[in-house]
């Protein structure tokens, strides 16, 4: 086998297909050589190149093919004829989609009815932050001028006033929540938030604040109502999650009417209630 036989057995398919596509490209003879080669490993030629070429002389030295890295666009215009079908398809589908968007459109009747904006009610639950601020404000008017002078204690005092109030005011919220007819999804949700600032409180109210004696005093007053509030939203929401409704009995209603005593009481008002008689560690 001579040396320009050799160089076709290491060419691809690809490439000796290529030399028969294009014989106006390269020598007859290495067309050829290119045929025979193909009908060799069983490719099919094209039609017009089926038959044995005429010329058949032997390649001199002086013809040896040496083929130049074959061209991308040889190699790759059967991908590139694929690809501008699949473009053209899809071109052809958004064009026809976007006809029958538009027919609908145009078929719709315009509406001449004015846009109307409904107001959404929320069931979010007031964060009471300013309340809170002017009731501790109250809170620290109250104190009298010794009392004020020690202003580590009044300052220990305001924080715990605001958590109390904090946690107060939100209990209040949600106990006259309980009663209205209808009680949101998110109520058991909001009672578990007030029940967590009421811990916060229980948690500070356990160390020693070092407080005045009138401090220390309005001090218990505030965890009074905080314990009569727990126990009343614990209740309720355990109402809520059971049978899906709310509704505050006897108890509860006591239980509310003198955790707000206590507040108004905090703020300046006359008491309304009975003095609780016990201790408070066994209410």
């Amino acid at each position: 086998m001579s040396a320009s036989s050799d160089s076709f057995l290491q060419k691809t398919s690809e490439e000796l297909l290529y030399l028969v596509q294009h014989p106006e490209l390269y020598h007859a003879t290495l067309v050829a050589e290119a045929g025979r080669e193909l009908r060799r490993r069983g490719v099919a030629l094209p039609r017009y190149q089926e038959a044995e070429p005429t010329v058949a002389a032997p390649v001199s030295a002086a013809h040896a093919y040496e083929e130049p890295a074959p061209s991308s666009l040889g190699r790759w215009w059967p991908a590139g004829l694929l690809a501008v079908a699949v473009a053209g398809l899809a071109w052809w589908g958004l064009s026809d989609s976007s006809t029958a968007t538009s027919a609908a459109v145009a078929a719709k009747p315009a509406s001449t009815a004015p846009i109307l904006l409904e107001a959404v009610k929320t069931d979010r639950m007031p964060d009471f932050e300013a309340e809170t601020a002017r009731q501790v404000a109250t809170a620290k008017r109250q104190l009298s001028a010794t009392d004020r002078a020690d202003t580590t204690a009044t300052g220990r005092y305001g924080r715990m006033a605001r958590r109390y109030w904090l946690a107060e005011n939100a209990a209040a919220y949600l106990t006259k929540q309980a009663t209205s007819k209808k009680v949101p999804d998110v109520f058991p949700g909001q009672v578990t938030i007030a029940l967590e600032r009421i811990t916060w409180f229980m948690k500070a109210k356990a160390y020693n604040q070092h407080l005045t004696p009138v401090m220390e005093e309005r001090l218990q007053l505030m965890q009074q109502g905080l314990l009569l509030r727990r126990n009343s939203l614990e209740n309720l929401k355990t109402r809520y999650e059971t049978y899906g409704e709310t509704y505050l009995d006897r108890d509860l209603n006591r239980a509310d009417f003198e955790a707000s005593d206590i507040s108004g009481e905090l703020q300046g008002q006359p008491i309304k209630r009975a003095p609780m008689q016990g201790k408070l560690s066994e209410l």
